[in-house]
């Protein structure tokens, strides 16, 4: 055990002394989330103001006759372009000399005298969600305001013609709702912090004592081949871990400095950063990490430079990501096949972890399906390196 802590000391203080690897390791994951969060509330922030307050172009297809729409979009901060017909209104809308278009059909006027449906085509683009809003504003009052002056002229109330009324009831918790919205979010950049936390560790103390030339001199020491595989995996976890350790505290920094974030969100985002949520993505994140090393050792073994290593172990990122974005997905869930899929159960187990409807027998599954895949890791880099013709290669 000396030994092991001997070897794990060394190559600690040559991981503290390389630049890219703090770097990497502590002073991105304290400051991503801050900047992140920072950034797009203030973003959101000005965007939201300038789209509610600037005036839209709204072109107008149709009966000159219309009962008032054109002149509550006046009202309403919007310049109003007559258009010759919708075809016109559909280039200038794409070449964004109007941002949305109102085309009344054939008769409109004559429809709406004689107590007929007339309909109203709204034109634009999804992508401009709060233009479209303010325009389905208007278009409600002004149907309103056609329904009651028709109420009025066969002497009737609103509520006659009303049987019902809906309201929805949401039966999610606040937590649950937030768990989905950003449950896939959350581990999906713990885990690509892990990533890079391990990897460039892996690369240095591997790669990098090859490059050195002081590989050859640790391997004739009196001790053990594998208590030295031990003492630098120790690191690269340590590494790997400290990174996804620092992204959690940094998210917590953030919200309490960001002061743009709503307070219902940022009251909800604290009351999932209890002591239990945190224990437990640890403790999936920890089997996650040795897996990620016991990949990496092997690569970095074999890798006769810092380039060499860079390029195979950069393009593992694609196997880390894409069952994080899976996880993302809607309509994907935490089940017994899941469970056993690497970095999709982290994602999926968070959510619940979130939403506070975590099935702790499925926890137990992922865990174990984690750890069989660490110990599978390790035992493969610990045949690699025991290779003499591999870690010698030149």
């Amino acid at each position: 055990m000396k030994q092991i802590f001997i070897v794990f000391k060394k190559d600690l203080l040559e991981t503290l002394r390389d630049r890219r690897t703090l770097i990497v390791m502590v002073v991105m994951p304290l400051l991503l989330f801050p900047m992140i969060f920072g950034i797009t509330a203030k973003m959101q922030g000005d965007s939201s103001k300038t789209e509610q307050t600037r005036a839209l172009r709204v072109g107008f297809v149709g009966d000159s006759t219309d009962f008032g729409l054109r002149a509550m979009c006046n009202v309403m901060n919007m310049e109003v372009w007559e258009v010759p017909d919708t075809a016109t209104l559909r280039t200038w809308i794409r070449e964004s000399r109007l941002d949305l278009g109102v085309a009344l059909e054939n008769g409109f006027a004559q429809k709406i005298q004689q107590m007929q449906t007339a309909e109203v085509v709204k034109y634009g683009a999804l992508s401009y969600e709060i233009a479209n809003d303010r325009l389905d504003a208007i278009l409600a009052i002004y149907q309103t305001r056609l329904t009651q002056t028709r109420l009025d002229s066969f002497n009737l109330d609103q509520a006659a013609i009303t049987p019902i009324k809906t309201r929805f009831a949401n039966t999610e918790l606040a937590k649950e709702t937030i768990g989905k919205m950003i449950g896939g979010f959350l581990p999906y950049i713990f885990i690509i912090f892990c990533y890079m936390g391990c990897m460039f560790p892996a690369i240095d103390l591997f790669t990098g004592e090859k490059e050195r030339g002081s590989i050859e001199t640790l391997l004739s020491a009196p001790i053990e081949r594998w208590k030295i595989l031990v003492g630098k995996m120790l690191v690269i976890v340590m590494a790997g871990i400290t990174t996804a350790i620092l992204a959690l505290t940094g998210m917590f920094l953030s919200l309490q400095l960001v002061t743009d974030l709503p307070k219902e969100i940022l009251d909800i985002a604290l009351s999932i950063l209890t002591p239990q949520f945190i224990l437990a993505l640890i403790g999936m994140l920890l089997p996650m990490v040795v897996f990620f090393a016991g990949l990496m050792i092997p690569a970095t073994v074999y890798a006769k430079s810092f380039k060499e290593a860079s390029s195979i172990l950069q393009p593992m990122n694609f196997l880390v990501i894409t069952p994080a974005v899976i996880g993302m997905m809607p309509g994907i869930e935490l089940n017994i096949a899941t469970a056993f899929v690497p970095v999709l159960n982290i994602v999926l187990s968070t959510k619940l972890l979130i939403a506070g409807t975590m099935d702790w027998g499925l926890y137990a599954i992922v865990i174990g399906s984690l750890l069989a895949l660490a110990v599978g890791s390790v035992t493969f880099s610990f045949r690699r390196f025991g290779n003499e013709s591999n870690v010698l290669r030149t």
